[in-house]
């Protein structure tokens, strides 16, 4: 190991260890200056794909309708002792539409009491709506939203309530929900992090370092994604995303080479020669078991759509943070505290300070057990994880707004009443775009978008629609294209027709408003955007050129979700293709990369059908505190696919390195995986505990798209580290023997030499 360029490595940090520690605090000063400015960067989730069908009707309203707008929201006015018919009521109403119209990037206000209103007053008369029309990049609405809100409210009595409610307004209550589920989270979190820590290894110097070293990583990605948020956008989940995965792999990382260090202590090392083995050894370890999160995470970037390639940007940024923090902080650290890494010792903890890797002790005897009967223990185990994943053939994807979760704020309140007193369609309508490709529009075109219209009024899904037809219709008693011309030309027809036809353009684009009796973000919205796309248009389009899009917010899940769909294969394959390459390159064997790779994918099916029977059936609805929507969000299996593919390859790797290093020695297999367990599987199981309890934390929040990434995250790994580490892989590994560590010798030879285990100086 003495000539091993980690081991120099290690040595050169034991040397100068002052100045790379003084280096990176100064680095972590820096970086947590711009970290606080993080939070106010962040956006809301988008869930356009990129050249979708959604994506095109947003493109042509914003580049053709000089008064289209990409977003409307609604000023929801509710009293409970006045209706819409009195005075009072319909002063505040004229008040905050009128305030409101008047800010940057509205284009249009819809007061209740207009002309060409449609059914925005309720049936009881104690509750109406203005409809707000905004443009503007979902950046710049986000921070002019609260000032329409302000606006808005303003104009609020004692008797007449006044909310602002829509995608904008939900989604800045929701990244402040996001702040404070953080804050929650951490509260629980960390100290519960810190418990095990201390139990792991009795000692609180060492209890700490990992927890001080995770938090500095992660001040350091957001410091570093807020340099980058100058060029690119992030979403509200990118926050808790980057603390749950830097939290995770920060502690796994350091704890690994915490321990080596410690081991090496122990059998006499001087500080130098620990601190170097420690680096040649468990940090090579975390070198690839890094690059194996990077490699799995990197595949979320073949999905066309910018809230997964946010994601990957966001974790592709924390991994290389943490890793460089295990492999030079550290190991800096490290050399500066020595021995007094085991000092201010918890009482009735001494042997985990004294003898903190044990050569022989219950989990070499576990091994031995395992491997004893090793087809019961593999069977049985496989069996019951296949069972575990099987409800995850019935795994429904959709997107929930989420507006549940900002109850008691104004958007939230707003959202309750329109849900309550109208039809909650009004919130997203779906987007029709009728595209003539003759120039204007002709008579045969304003034809089929009647009959569109008649057969998307007759859907039982359809609240109501608004066309240039309709209109026409009720005006004046036809929708020719003569019709269409004069009513254009007259101030108050022109001004409402001409937010649903591109006058300012060719005139060839009409769109149609569709009003669905339900939520934007709910299967039946999602079947009636297909019922659209494969029914009625073909119907109405026969023979003809002209083009009929479908977009919307409804349309936009649609599209993600069949993007998804479409390009699962396509990031497993990738994922599972490099990592078979990068495991068969460190542990030169071919069948051991594909064993893991099969029980990491069981471990991820376990997840996912536990997920389904939680979340999706709402199994777990008095346990989280959540109202079940029926779905799944679309971006999590492929996002957690990807973090829980990365993180269980860190216990393989790490488990494995050590069965291999011992295997190299004494070439017996079944010794070889005692030794392998007993000298890894408490820094595993604590490593896991660890991670549960972050996840688990995560899952008791607020927002539900993060409760159930937490949940996916914190069943899988206590799945891993159980099932998969302590039983799965000594019994496969039993059954293999000596074909654990077969390769071809033309294969070996062309293969590039990675060794993870090195011979130890005396």
């Amino acid at each position: 190991m003495t000539g091993s360029a980690f081991y120099r490595f290690g040595l050169f940090l034991a040397r100068w260890r002052w100045p790379v520690v003084i280096a990176w605090i100064v680095l972590i000063v820096i970086a947590g200056y711009f970290a606080s400015q993080f939070h106010n960067r962040l956006t809301s989730p988008t869930f356009t794909t990129t050249g979708s069908e959604s994506e095109r009707v947003t493109q042509l309203l914003e580049d053709q309708f000089a008064q289209s707008f990409t977003e409307q929201d609604l000023i929801v006015f509710e009293s409970d002792s006045l209706t819409a018919s009195d005075p009072a009521f319909q002063q505040v109403v004229q008040t905050a539409s009128a305030a409101v119209a008047e800010q940057e990037g509205v284009v249009v206000v819809i007061s209740p009491f207009e002309e060409g209103a449609q059914r925005q007053i309720s049936d009881d008369g104690h509750a109406a709506y203005a409809l707000v029309g905004l443009q503007g990049s979902v950046d710049q609405r986000l921070e002019r939203v609260d000032g329409y809100a302000e606006a808005a409210m303003a104009a609020q009595t004692d008797d007449v309530r006044v909310m602002f409610t829509g995608r904008s307004p939900v989604s800045n209550a929701l990244i402040t929900v996001a702040q404070n589920d953080l804050e929650q989270s951490e509260t629980i979190g960390l100290p519960v992090a810190l418990l095990i820590l201390l139990i792991a290894f009795g000692t609180l110097i060492a209890a700490g370092m990992p927890l001080a070293a995770a938090l500095a990583g992660i001040a350091l990605t957001f410091g570093t994604l807020t340099i980058a948020s100058e060029f690119t956008s992030f979403n509200l989940l990118i926050e808790n995303v980057i603390s749950m995965i830097g939290l995770a792999v920060g502690i796994d990382y350091t704890l690994f080479i915490i321990t080596r260090f410690r081991e090496e202590l122990n059998h006499g090392r001087d500080v130098p020669a620990a601190v170097g083995i420690a680096t040649a050894t468990a940090g090579k370890t975390v070198l690839f078991s890094g690059m194996t999160v990077l490699i799995s995470v990197s595949g979320l970037l073949i999905v066309r759509a910018p809230t997964f390639q946010q994601i990957a940007i966001g974790m592709m940024a924390v991994v290389p943070v943490m890793v460089a923090i295990a492999l030079t902080l550290l190991p800096a650290m490290l050399a500066i505290l020595g021995h007094w890494v085991n000092r201010v010792s918890i009482p009735y903890l001494r042997g985990a300070v004294e003898n903190p890797d044990p050569e022989t002790g219950v989990w070499a005897k576990w091994a031995h057990l395992i491997m004893g009967r090793p087809v019961i223990w593999a069977a049985g185990t496989a069996i019951l994880l296949i069972v575990l994943a099987a409800p995850v053939l019935g795994l429904s994807l959709g997107v929930s707004l989420d507006a549940g979760a900002a109850k008691g704020m104004p958007a939230g309140d707003g959202f309750n009443v329109l849900n309550e007193r109208f039809s909650p369609g009004e919130l997203s309508p779906i987007q029709v775009l009728y595209q003539s490709q003759d120039g204007q529009l002709s008579d045969g075109d304003l034809d089929r978008i009647a009959d569109l219209t008649a057969r998307l009024q007759n859907d039982p899904a359809v609240a109501q629609v608004q066309s240039i037809t309709s209109i026409l219709d009720a005006a004046v008693g036809g929708h020719t294209a003569a019709d269409l011309q004069a009513a254009l030309s007259d101030p108050q027809m022109g001004e409402r027709l001409g937010l649903l036809v591109n006058v300012s353009g060719e005139g060839n684009l009409a769109l149609v408003n569709v009003v669905p009796t339900v939520a934007p973000d709910s299967t039946e919205a999602y079947d009636l955007v297909e019922r659209i796309r494969d029914d009625m248009i073909p119907a109405v389009n026969q023979g003809n050129a002209a083009a009929i899009l479908v977009g919307g917010f409804s349309g936009e899940i649609v599209d993600v979700s069949q993007e998804v769909l479409a390009k699962f294969p396509y990031v497993i394959g990738f994922v599972l293709g490099l990592s078979f390459l990068l495991l068969m390159m460190i542990f030169r064997s071919l069948l051991l990369p594909l064993k893991a790779i099969i029980m990491n994918l069981l471990s991820v099916g376990a997840a996912y059908g536990l997920l389904v029977l939680v979340f999706q059936e709402g199994w777990g609805e008095g346990i989280f505190g959540f109202d079940s929507t029926g779905i799944i969000q679309v971006d999590l299996p492929l996002f957690t696919f990807a973090i829980l593919f990365g993180l269980s390859m860190d216990y393989e790797v790490f488990l494995l390195s050590r069965v291999k290093e011992e295997w190299e020695k004494t070439g017996d297999t079944n010794e070889a995986v005692a030794y392998g367990l007993e000298h890894t599987a408490r820094t595993i199981t604590s490593a896991a505990a660890i991670m549960v309890a972050v996840f688990t934390a995560f899952a008791f929040t607020s927002l539900l798209e993060v409760q159930q990434i937490g949940f996916a995250l914190a069943v899988a790994i206590l799945v891993d580290a159980s099932l998969i580490r302590i039983l799965l892989v000594p019994a496969t590994m039993r059954l293999m023997g000596h074909w654990n560590w077969w390769l071809p010798g033309w294969l070996d030879r062309r293969l590039p030499q990675i060794p993870l285990s090195e011979t130890s100086p005396a």
